[in-house]
């Protein structure tokens, strides 16, 4: 079975929190960051004190998590994350005949939803799997809080963010579609047939600021929409005169198409994986493509990754 996922980058930071005492104001709190090795050292108590079958429960701002380390070494550590499904929701059903079946449990037991990542132990970027319903990535931060509050140590999981897109396109050896939004004011609209109405029905509107119109240059699949680098740059930069929600897609030769953001936009890898359907062949094939994904990008991600 084949599945096309996005694995996302994070990266996990721990602060010990201070407070610095002013006379006549309130006082400011301070981050004392603490490096790889202090970090390290904080993994390395949870998981000899802290587990219990391999698990540690995580509370967040929306209830219980359970945190589960799959495998683990001085480099890595392999992990899924979950959270409790109401069972009220969910129920088999038979793909061929079509007939439900309440899924069983004991009193004891209930439907958990989880997903994978990967931590790289050097650095704590966090190769992470979005699964539907599954718990954010931004819960691990409170591993931390939740074990180390005495200590005043806190944690703070963020997206790897690209803030400018247009030198990671240029490198793209594919570069396709092309979509923005305008706006147009109301009093300049080009043709009223554009927006799908007449002048006789538009004017029945109110309060009416702006039209927005999406713009698609769509190019011919699997073919670049550009000859050169210096396309691209030169056609984006004036669409971003006009707007700064513009969305690319492209790939590299042996990549997936995905869509970037040229502003603010979260780094993502797109990756073909192809599933043996027994539960242990499915772990390894996820810690394969997490670790190859993640080693064959590193030092772009690295590049992106903000330095407090």
């Amino acid at each position: 079975m084949e599945a096309y996922k996005n694995i996302y980058f994070h990266k996990l930071d721990v602060y010990k929190r201070r407070f610095l005492k002013k006379k006549k104001a309130a006082d400011t709190m301070l981050k004392d960051w603490l490096d790889s090795k202090s970090i390290n050292s904080l993994f390395d108590d949870i998981i000899q004190t802290k587990l219990s079958n391999n698990c540690v429960v995580i509370n967040d701002e929306t209830g219980q998590k359970t945190l589960e380390i799959l495998d683990f070494n001085d480099q890595y550590i392999f992990a899924r994350i979950g959270r409790y499904q109401d069972l009220i929701s969910v129920h088999l059903r038979d793909r061929t005949t079509h007939v439900s079946e309440t899924i069983s449990r004991t009193a004891d037991q209930d439907l958990e939803i989880f997903t994978y990542l990967l931590i790289d132990r050097d650095n704590f970027i966090i190769s992470f799997l979005k699964e539907f319903a599954a718990p954010s990535i931004r819960t691990l931060q409170f591993l931390i809080d939740n074990n180390y509050f005495g200590r005043e140590l806190f944690g703070e999981v963020s997206g790897v963010i690209v803030e400018d897109a247009i030198p990671l396109l240029k490198s793209k050896d594919t570069v396709g579609t092309i979509s923005y939004k305008v706006q147009v004011p109301t009093d300049n609209i080009l043709s009223y047939d554009d927006i799908g109405l007449s002048q006789s029905e538009f004017i029945h509107l109110r309060n009416q600021k702006h039209v927005e119109i999406e713009v698609k240059l769509v190019a011919e699949r699997n073919k670049s929409a550009f000859k050169d680098e210096s396309g691209i740059e030169k056609v984006l930069k004036k669409i971003l005169e006009k707007t700064k929600k513009v969305k690319v897609r492209a790939k590299d030769n042996e990549g997936l198409m995905q869509t970037y953001s040229v502003v603010e936009s979260l780094l993502t890898k797109r990756i073909k994986f192809e599933f043996d359907r027994s539960v242990e062949e499915i772990q390894k094939e996820i810690y394969n493509k997490l670790k190859i994904t993640y080693e064959s990008n590193k030092q772009e991600i690295i590049d992106y990754v903000r330095n407090e």
